[in-house]
């Protein structure tokens, strides 16, 4: 299996589903937006990531790439090939199936609960989410849900945590994937991160020694069955 994996940074944030992939033998082709790759096709892969990213989802001079990634997206969507987006990545996909973005909202960080709802138990990937479990966060954007997506999982910060359209592209806005060295690097690169998350020096490594285990542990099955749906 031929997997694209769109990164928006210079470092690798791809973390566990990448190493869940990879131990499944799937071959990991990592698209460098931020360099100037090109965008994947859904003729030459099987499936399709969009990871997170410090920029919006509607930041097309930033990114100059984003346009044709949505595309890409539809077309992996329309060629009923599995796609996973994960908090940049589901906005993106909510972009691509023409639902608004919410630019700049409350802060939302760290392992916060995220709640399935009723959909999720009939859901062949989220089902996993039996209760609500902690899962990480690092967001201020959001979406509105696209039309005919079924919501699978919420919370009280952001409603839409997790959700799909049709029968295999699923968008979250949680940070299933992380670990903590994924994490600490994201914390390098944010110097004022203190000035809206007051304290995370002391209480994020004591979340982590809480629930990391619990969060590998989901993001290995989720990108098991997500991964499956590829045939």
């Amino acid at each position: 299996m031929r997997i694209a994996v769109v990164e928006h940074h210079d470092h690798p944030s791809v973390a566990v589903v990448g190493e869940t992939l990879a131990a499944a033998g799937a071959d990991l082709d990592m698209i460098w937006g931020a360099q100037g790759d090109p965008m994947p096709t859904q003729g030459s892969h099987d499936a399709l990531v969009v990871l997170g990213g410090a920029m919006n989802a509607a930041d097309d001079e930033t990114c100059p790439y984003f346009p044709t990634l949505v595309d890409s997206i539809r077309g992996f969507a329309a060629a009923d090939k599995p796609v996973l987006g994960i908090c940049l990545g589901a906005q993106l996909i909510a972009r691509a199936f023409g639902a608004e973005l919410q630019i700049g909202g409350p802060f939302e960080f760290g392992f916060q609960e995220i709640v399935p709802l009723p959909a999720a138990a009939d859901d062949p990937v989220m089902n996993i989410l039996e209760r609500p479990l902690p899962l990480f966060q690092w967001h201020y954007d959001h979406y509105d849900l696209p039309e005919g997506a079924v919501r699978l999982a919420t919370n009280e910060a952001y409603p839409n945590q997790s959700f799909r359209i049709g029968r295999a592209t699923y968008g979250t806005q949680f940070h299933f994937e992380v670990d903590k060295p994924t994490v600490d690097q994201w914390v390098v690169s944010n110097p004022n991160l203190a000035e809206n998350a007051p304290g995370f020096e002391t209480w994020l490594p004591v979340q982590f020694e809480n629930h990391e285990a619990g969060s590998r542990a989901f993001c290995r099955e989720v990108t098991t069955r997500w991964a499956a749906l590829a045939g």
